[in-house]
């Protein structure tokens, strides 16, 4: 399409402003000088997105030189066409010596182009100015859109690069953090293990064995995940590392925590199913390292507004004094970003609450 429009303009130019001079002209050297003039102005501006410079410096003196001949009574239409991508694709300090260049060639073209009476030479100036400011102008203004456009598109890329690398910061945290954690309940409590007691010694080495292997697995399905990954994270990427619900609570349990598990997991998103396990992953973490709690309640089942997860402690509370940890705030970004509300607080009887109200999919209304 872009080719057609290109044709269009230099036939309609040539056309309009040159036969019908060319054709009137009393001399056969005028008609040539003028026909190869209005060949040469139609590649020039055919030529225009490709060579800019020259093709407005060869419609300027191709113009003047018809004008001079009498085979045109083109005011300036070619030159303004051909200046249009000059002024899209200059800078600010070549489209300031472009201005510079236009206007004196237009006057020399006036000076050596212009034999008619002072009217029509005015008129070919008004018309001439009228033109190539248009062109300059509509060039300019479509510079400044590509250029917004591209500052645009430049802060986007910058955005999903925080994107990433957040979710890259919330993804180690909660498969390392979570793992490590519990690897070390579960030695402290292979530590207090008598040693006459064999095979509980080697139950609890087992699980720390099981529990090293899965975190090892979730690490390299993450590390794979982060290679192949352009764009923003994808819940299916997520979903292959992320443990059920059952699997974290059996994971509390065994090092050292003892845990009361109310699930009734409704239908819904898969990505909302994912920010629900990370949400108590991160909830257990933070029980096993810092609460020193004997015993939690864990509870997830359907609400009025989609699906309510939460989970209480008997530790010794979240600090009010201090900022929030990057564990707390990775799980208010996973919450938010699916449309729920993350509330974690200290209980009246003691020990935290963190709750977490979920839609059933996301982009749904809360």
């Amino acid at each position: 399409m872009s080719w057609l429009i290109e044709v269009s303009g230099a036939v309609a130019v040539v056309l309009v402003f040159w036969v019908p001079s060319i054709q009137g002209a009393d001399a056969a050297g005028g008609r040539i000088l003028g026909a190869s003039s209005a060949v040469l102005l139609a590649i020039a501006m055919l030529l225009r997105w490709k060579s800019p410079h020259a093709a407005v410096s060869a419609a300027v003196c191709l113009t003047a030189l018809g004008w001079w001949a009498s085979a045109t009574t083109d005011p300036m239409v070619g030159v303004a066409w051909c200046l249009y991508p000059l002024a899209v694709v200059s800078t600010v300090r070549a489209s300031i010596l472009g201005t510079g260049a236009v206007g004196a060639l237009v006057l020399v073209a006036l000076g050596l182009g212009v034999s008619s009476p002072t009217q029509d030479a005015m008129q070919k100036v008004v018309f001439s100015v009228g033109a190539l400011g248009g062109a300059w102008v509509l060039g300019r203004t479509e510079a400044e859109r590509r250029a917004a456009l591209r500052a645009a598109e430049r802060r986007q890329a910058e955005f999903e690069q925080i994107q990433r690398e957040a979710a890259m910061a919330r993804d180690v945290h909660d498969v390392v953090g979570h793992a490590l954690s519990t690897i070390s309940a579960e030695a402290g409590v292979a530590r207090t293990v008598s040693a006459s007691d064999h095979g509980e010694l080697l139950q609890a080495l087992e699980d720390i064995e099981l529990r090293s292997r899965s975190a090892l697995e979730q690490v390299q399905s993450l590390v794979r995940s982060l290679r192949r990954r352009d764009g923003p994270p994808q819940a299916d990427d997520e979903a292959g590392r992320a443990p059920t619900l059952r699997e974290l609570a059996t994971a509390a349990t065994v090092s050292g925590l003892e845990v009361d598990t109310h699930i009734e997991l409704p239908e819904c998103d898969r990505e909302i199913s994912v920010v629900a396990a990370r949400v108590v992953q991160e909830a257990f973490s933070n029980i096993i390292r810092h609460s020193s709690a004997e015993r939690c309640e864990l509870s997830v089942r359907p609400s009025a507004e989609g699906l309510l997860v939460r989970v209480d402690d008997d530790g010794k509370g979240v600090m009010t004094d201090g900022g929030t940890g990057s564990g707390i705030s990775g799980m208010r970004e996973r919450v938010e970003a699916v449309g729920g509300r993350l509330t974690v607080a200290n209980r009246l009887s003691g020990g935290t609450r963190v709750v977490a109200e979920l839609p059933l999919s996301v982009g749904s209304e809360r």
